[in-house]
């Protein structure tokens, strides 16, 4: 079996070359965000090929995506929190504003959402089921692998040593809604590409509702999981008429929504 892949940008790596680059955030997010697909770039392909096209421009960062960076830097990589610059004002303040400037964003957080981080990690770690499904797994394991025919990048939040199981951690404003969320954001799509980029068979997520901390432990179906890889396949679709060729490329600008109202 070859070990070489070839990216979005028709370079070709060995994937091993390409693993030890992916630990590397700054890889990771910005040279591999544009030269292979993701589940989060399937979401926006399934939107729309101009949303994807939009996305490879801008990034978003919601209040919701900080938290949840804060979060999964905490419970998955606790070494990495002396990384971060804690601002003791809020980001109106000019001490926020120009750690911001200097770090850039993505580093810097006010106490406020520090402690709250804090308060919501300290009660995944103080819960003995949470604590005894994670326990030995490998946390933020990135993987690179051929789908369809085309090459995405993903990284597990935590995986067993013999990577038949990946858990994910997510966080909600309430638990008690997450299966209609995780249909909403296409979560069975997310599973489903990573069982089959880290060829792995179980996936589990591990949500916590961000105001009463409880928590909820939710395997996925394999309804949930076909239904997932048929977005894959939808999404897979939607790329390749738009984006794999200039040919491809020449059909976006003239990419109308139609309706009648």
């Amino acid at each position: 079996m070859s070990n070489k892949i070839k990216l979005l940008d028709g370079k070709e790596w060995d994937k091993d070359d390409l693993r030890e680059k992916m630990y590397d955030d700054s890889f990771y997010y910005g040279y591999l965000g544009k030269n292979a697909l993701s589940s989060s770039s399937l979401k926006k392909l399934l939107q729309s090929p101009k949303a994807y096209a939009s996305s490879l421009e801008r990034s978003e960062e919601t209040q919701a995506l900080r938290d949840g960076k804060l979060i999964h830097l905490m419970a998955l990589e606790p070494h990495r929190v002396a990384e971060l610059s804690i601002i003791p004002s809020t980001k109106a303040s000019k001490a926020y504003k120009e750690a911001v400037e200097e770090r850039g964003s993505e580093y810097v957080y006010t106490k406020s959402e520090f402690y709250n981080a804090q308060k919501i990690t300290k009660a995944l770690e103080e819960n003995e089921v949470v604590s005894y499904m994670m326990e030995g797994m490998d946390h933020e394991v990135p993987e690179i692998g051929m789908v369809e025919g085309v090459p995405f990048r993903a990284k597990a939040d935590a995986i067993s040593k013999d990577r038949s199981l990946i858990i994910d951690l997510k966080t909600t404003s309430d638990v008690y809604k997450f299966e209609s969320s995780a249909r909403y954001f296409k979560y069975g799509l997310q599973a489903e590409l990573y069982r089959r980029i880290f060829g792995a068979t179980e996936f589990i997520f591990i949500v916590i509702d961000k105001n009463t901390l409880d928590i909820g432990i939710f395997p996925i179906s394999e309804e949930t999981l076909a239904y997932g890889f048929q977005q894959i396949q939808e999404g897979v679709e939607v790329y390749k008429k738009y984006f794999q060729d200039e040919q491809s490329i020449n059909q976006l600008k003239n990419y109308v929504i139609r309706g009648i109202l």
